[in-house]
C-alpha cells in the first residue's frame, strides 16, 4: 500500500482510537461520579472552596499559565533561529495560534500548522522538522518522569514499570544520534541539529515540565486536596505520560485525562469530584484559555493577510 493511501487510515485510526476512549472513559465517569450518593455533598463542598479562593492564587496560576508558554515560545524560536528571525513576542503569538489549531486535531498535530503560518516563505517545510525537534524533546521528559513515576507507583498494569524505562533510554539515544544516515535516509541529515542546541532544548523541556508540576500542586492547594505533593506529583507524571500516547483531541482529552487521574489518585484521594475539578482547571488553564487567545490572535493575522 502506497503512502497516499496509508496517511487517510493512519489518521482515521487515530481519531478512531481517540473516540472510543472517550466513550469509555465518559461512562466511566458517569458510573462513578455522577452516580455518587455523596454528589450532592461533594459539589457543595466543591462551590464552598472555589467561592475561598482569594484572587492572588488566581494571579499566580494566571503567571504560571504565561510562563509555561513564554518557554515554549523561547523553545521554539531557538530551534528556528537558521532559518527564522522572531522576537520573543512574536514566537509566543505563534505558539498560540499553534494550540488554537491544535485544539481539534488529534495528538495537537495542527500545533504544526499554526505555526508554520508565521514562518517566511521557502522555510515552513525545514521548519515543522525543527519543531519536532522542539516537540520530541518534550516528550523526552515526559517519558523520562513518567517511567520514574510508574517505576516508584502504578496501580494498574504492573507490567508497564518494567518496559517504560526502555522507552526512556531508546528515545534519548535517538535524540542524541548524530551519525550521517546513506542511502534514502541521506536527506535526513540535512534537517539534523547541534548537540549544543538539544541540550538546550532539553533544558528548557525540563523547566517547562517542572511548571506542569507546579501548575497541579498548585491548583491542588488552591482546592484545599489534602495530598502529598510527592504522591499528587507521582500521579501527574504518569497521567502525562499516559495522556502522550493518546491520540485524543482537546476537547475529548479533558474526559479521558479525568478518568485516568481518578485511578492514579485512587489510594491516596477518594474525592472523585474534587478531582475532576482539579483536573477541569488545569485543561482550561492549559489549553482552553490559550486556544481562545490563538484564535483571537489568528483572526487578528488573517485580517493583515
Amino acid at each position: 500500500m502506497n503512502s497516499s493511501k496509508l496517511k487517510p487510515l493512519l489518521s482515521l485510526g487515530n481519531k478512531l482510537i481517540g473516540f472510543i476512549l472517550f466513550v469509555i472513559c465518559a461512562i466511566a465517569i458517569y458510573n462513578k461520579v455522577l452516580q455518587n450518593e455523596n454528589l450532592n455533598q461533594y459539589g457543595a463542598d466543591l462551590k464552598v472552596q472555589l467561592a475561598k479562593i482569594h484572587w492572588s492564587a488566581w494571579l499566580l496560576m494566571a503567571c504560571l499559565l504565561t510562563l509555561n508558554y513564554t518557554i515554549e515560545a523561547i523553545k521554539w524560536k531557538s530551534v528556528i533561529a537558521s532559518t527564522n528571525t522572531f522576537n520573543i513576542g512574536q514566537a509566543l503569538k505563534a505558539v498560540l495560534v499553534g494550540q488554537a489549531f491544535s485544539f481539534f486535531t488529534p495528538a495537537r498535530s495542527g500545533d504544526y500548522v499554526g505555526r508554520t503560518l508565521f514562518l517566511a516563505p521557502g522555510t515552513k517545510l525545514k521548519g515543522i522538522t525543527q519543531m519536532a525537534w522542539a516537540s520530541y524533546a518534550q516528550i523526552i521528559m515526559t517519558i523520562c518522569f513518567g517511567s520514574f513515576a510508574l517505576f516508584w507507583n502504578l496501580p494498574f498494569l504492573p507490567w508497564l514499570k518494567w518496559v517504560a524505562p526502555f522507552g526512556a533510554i531508546i528515545a534519548l539515544f535517538l535524540f542524541f544520534y548524530n551519525q550521517p544516515l546513506k542511502g534514502w535516509l541521506s536527506k535526513i541529515n540535512l534537517l539534523q541539529i547541534d548537540a549544543p542546541l538539544k541540550w538546550k532544548l532539553l533544558g528548557l523541556a525540563l523547566a517547562r515540565y517542572s511548571i506542569y508540576l507546579l501548575q497541579y500542586n498548585w491548583a491542588a492547594e488552591m482546592l484545599s486536596i489534602p495530598v502529598g505533593w510527592m504522591d499528587l506529583s507521582i500521579a501527574i507524571m504518569a497521567l502525562l505520560f499516559f495522556l502522550s500516547m493518546i491520540p485524543a483531541i482537546s476537547l475529548t482529552d479533558l474526559v479521558i485525562r479525568g478518568q485516568l487521574f481518578l485511578l492514579l489518585m485512587a489510594p491516596f484521594y477518594q474525592n472523585d469530584i474534587m478531582l475532576i475539578a482539579l483536573t477541569t482547571l488545569i485543561w482550561i488553564v492549559n489549553f482552553l484559555i490559550p486556544s481562545i487567545i490563538g484564535a483571537v490572535l489568528l483572526l487578528g493575522f488573517r485580517l493583515k493577510q
